[in-house]
């Protein structure tokens, strides 16, 4: 593959870098110990920079044949033919949408591997599993009171298996987790909407998406809030006769959608603060819904020794 030289570091002298080197090291030292790690973290990344640096690999830019390279109406074209249908116009929604244009410095979006990023709706399959673990506290109390109170012990044997239901729970919400999972594919330039009862999977444009955020839900007694929201299709498959509204788990604001457009947008490259995700995904070797090994295509941008991002930018 064809390389090519796009910088070269930028030059500082000893020391201004020996003075910043101290600066760091002194607040590392008065940092509170479950800061030290964060530190430690940084403290690594820094000297894997510079190894990248004399490897001659940092600032050398990759090929982009990976990405989809295609307008908004091939792509539109593609999802109809994946969905097997074509698309017509929803109604004006009755609400406003929310700015697609990002202002804040927080850009994190959730399970990201860089080729894909991955959020929940509200729960489907997560729903299906939190009534089942109901369940098992219900049988766990139920069988504990008949030995305690009334000296049943025909409902024993229910209390090891009603405390061994939660952790096999919790194997089955990992295993089908991707079922609640939108799909947001970068180098497609598509989402791929989850399953519902009554509704198979299907693709739209990126462009075909707005959030809708909702109020602000308090918890009682202080103890917080979460943000609701809605992603709300101004394009959807012809074989449905209402427009796909899906909701969040736990809502969504307007920065994370905007982060998740500019994530989409590939005229630029994925944001530092998504980095941290992509290495936690190749470290355990697992694409952003599970479902699968860490994108080939996203291996070249990060060190195999290291598991961290050894590029100056991610496309």
């Amino acid at each position: 593959m064809n390389v090519k030289k796009v910088g070269s570091p930028s030059s500082e002298s000893l020391s201004k870098k020996e003075r910043r080197r101290r600066e760091f090291e002194k607040e590392k030292a008065n940092a509170p110990s479950h800061m030290r790690a964060a530190y430690d973290e940084l403290e690594k990344k820094s000297r894997n920079r510079e190894k990248y640096d004399k490897q001659g690999v940092f600032f050398d830019e990759l090929s982009k044949d990976h990405l989809h390279h295609q307008t908004y109406e091939q792509r539109l074209a593609k999802a109809a033919q994946l969905n097997g249908c074509g698309f017509k116009e929803a109604k004006p929604f009755k609400k406003p949408f929310s700015s697609r244009e990002h202002h804040g410095t927080d850009n994190h979006i959730g399970w990201c591997d860089g080729q894909i990023v991955g959020i929940r709706r509200a729960p489907f399959w997560g729903g299906f599993c939190f009534l089942w673990f109901i369940l098992c506290v219900y049988v766990l109390f139920f069988s504990v009171v008949n030995v305690v109170f009334f000296w049943e012990f025909s409902y024993a044997y229910l209390i090891p298996v009603s405390i061994l239901g939660p952790m096999a729970v919790h194997k089955v919400w990992e295993w089908g987790a991707w079922i609640d999972k939108i799909e947001f594919n970068r180098h497609t330039g598509l989402v791929r909407m989850p399953f519902s009862f009554l509704r198979r999977r299907f693709y739209v444009p990126i462009e075909d998406i707005e959030l809708c955020e909702g109020p602000v839900v308090q918890a009682a007694r202080g103890g917080g809030e979460m943000a609701t929201g809605s992603l709300v299709l101004t394009k959807y498959p012809k074989r449905y006769w209402f427009r796909p509204t899906i909701t969040v788990f736990g809502g969504m604001e307007q920065e994370h959608w905007a982060s998740i457009v500019r994530f989409m947008d590939i005229s630029q490259p994925i944001h530092r603060n998504i980095h941290k995700t992509i290495e936690d995904h190749f470290r355990d070797n697992k694409n952003a819904m599970g479902t699968g090994p860490f994108p080939e295509s996203m291996k070249k941008y990060l060190d195999a020794e290291d598991k961290q991002i050894n590029r100056f930018e991610v496309w």
